[in-house]
């Protein structure tokens, strides 16, 4: 990752904590990088579970791609002297990226929205852009870059023409969120939802509820928190809102929801809602996608623009792919294999009860990562849902796999209709062989699952 700003030596020293070790104050730099391969003015190593980026500065150094470099380890002061580059020290190079990003956010002041949740961040955030940039010209963060690499560098991107971003956060453990929010500092917030997910760092649904809160402690008091009235703890989110003085909109299918729709339909095609009297399109498929939908209208409705303008702008809305991406072939695929979680697999298979009736439906799944000791009674009680709601076959892959299987037993799926495979392969070779015209077949897993490789094959 690449952002262009700049800065001189001096400041990066200052605003990181860090201390010059050698080339002075006065190197300006007009941008920096994490990435080794890229020439830049600012060199910033990350280190990973797999690599550490200081084994580059020599490197760096020595072929002149970048002016400075900084550094949590000794030992690269000669190195940088005899090359002429700049060398900063610091304490964690991970918090000198992100103070760097603090700081130039702070130049400018856009309408600052961060979003987080369990579920729907990216689609959400996606739909907030295109509603903001009716009015504004509007950053974003792009691709996955919603963590402590990628937030800073998307802050870096900022300057006087945008007069709105939208920043996504993810996160995995505790204390993730406050940093980035207190990078952000958003205007508004959304909390799209809360699940079971990350359970095997944060430990039960309500601690995922208190980390995703985090993002209120970057907010100032009077500043507005959008939340979904139908998320779990719920009254976790409502009571932190009081707590810091925030303005709390709510949003959902619940009654007691400040922004709601007077009605809905759903498509494979689209999803329509209409608020305010206002029909509004949106070309995305799922039951879930009303709430992705009501929270950017919430947004809307605190930023100043109209349903009817929201409407136009969200008709264009274009999906990401591997998020309920539907294909259609001899048979209809349902492509929701970028992630996975025991909430976002329940909304998955609604989704096809609802809009695909009449059709043979099954549903190849594989693991739900991150969900510790829990892990094992959400498998179970995805494999319930699916027998509940008369899934036609179950096709399994991964190590937890025979949960979703008993469970699907327990509620009475016949064991003839579920099918554990040994690889991908294997998986992929019985779906090309056994489905039929008309049917429909949704695949879903975890990332590191990597099951959008079935997908690839069957849909060849």
């Amino acid at each position: 990752m690449k952002a262009a700003f700049s800065i001189t030596s001096g400041e990066i020293a200052a605003v990181t904590g860090g201390r010059i070790l050698c080339g002075g104050s006065g190197i300006s730099v007009g941008d920096v990088t994490t990435d080794s391969r890229e020439p830049a003015g600012l060199y910033i190593p990350i280190i990973g579970e797999n690599f550490d980026g200081h084994d580059f500065i020599e490197e760096l150094c020595k072929s002149g791609n970048v002016k400075c470099c900084m550094t949590m380890k000794a030992g690269y002061e000669s190195i940088a002297q005899s090359a002429g580059s700049g060398l900063i020290l610091c304490d964690d190079t991970l918090k000198a990226l992100g103070a760097l990003g603090r700081h130039h956010r702070e130049k400018f002041r856009p309408l600052m929205t961060g979003v987080t949740g369990t579920n729907g961040k990216t689609t959400t955030k996606e739909l907030i852009h295109l509603v903001l940039s009716s009015r504004f010209k509007t950053l974003r963060n792009v691709k996955n870059y919603n963590n402590e690499i990628g937030v800073p560098f998307t802050l870096m991107q900022l300057d006087d023409t945008f007069g709105a971003a939208v920043i996504e956060m993810g996160m995995n453990h505790a204390g993730e969120i406050e940093r980035l929010a207190d990078m952000v500092r958003p205007d508004i917030a959304v909390i799209t939802s809360i699940g079971a997910g990350h359970l095997e760092f944060l430990g039960s649904v309500e601690n995922v509820a208190y980390a995703k809160c985090e993002i209120m402690k970057g907010m100032k008091p009077g500043s507005t928190l959008i939340a979904n009235r139908d998320t779990e703890c719920f009254h976790i989110i409502e009571r932190l809102a009081s707590d810091h003085g925030l303005v709390t909109l709510t949003y959902g299918l619940d009654a007691g929801a400040q922004v709601k729709p007077e009605s809905y339909e759903l498509s494979e095609k689209s999803t329509t809602v209409v608020y305010k009297e206002v029909k509004i399109t949106v070309p995305l498929y799922g039951r879930h996608n009303i709430h992705n939908i009501l929270a950017a209208l919430a947004v809307a409705e605190t930023a100043g623009i109209s349903p009817v303008e929201a409407a136009s702008a969200l008709s264009s809305f274009e999906n990401v792919g591997g998020r309920s991406e539907i294909i259609h072939s001899l048979y209809t695929v349902i492509d929701d294999t970028y992630n996975s979680n025991p909430l976002s697999s329940l909304y998955a298979l609604e989704s096809v009860c609802d809009v695909f009736r009449g059709q043979r439906r099954f549903a190849a799944l594989a693991d739900m990562k991150e969900l510790g000791e829990s892990s094992a009674l959400y498998h179970i009680k995805v494999g319930e849902f699916v027998a509940d709601r008369k899934f036609d076959g179950l096709f399994l892959f991964g190590e937890m796999s025979q949960y979703y299987a008993d469970g699907a037993e327990r509620v009475g799926m016949s064991p003839e209709k579920i099918k554990i495979f040994e690889s991908k392969d294997d998986m992929s070779a019985h779906l090309k062989s056994f489905l039929k015209e008309g049917d429909v077949l949704l695949v879903k897993g975890s990332r590191s699952m990597k099951m959008e490789e079935v997908v690839n094959s069957i849909v060849k």
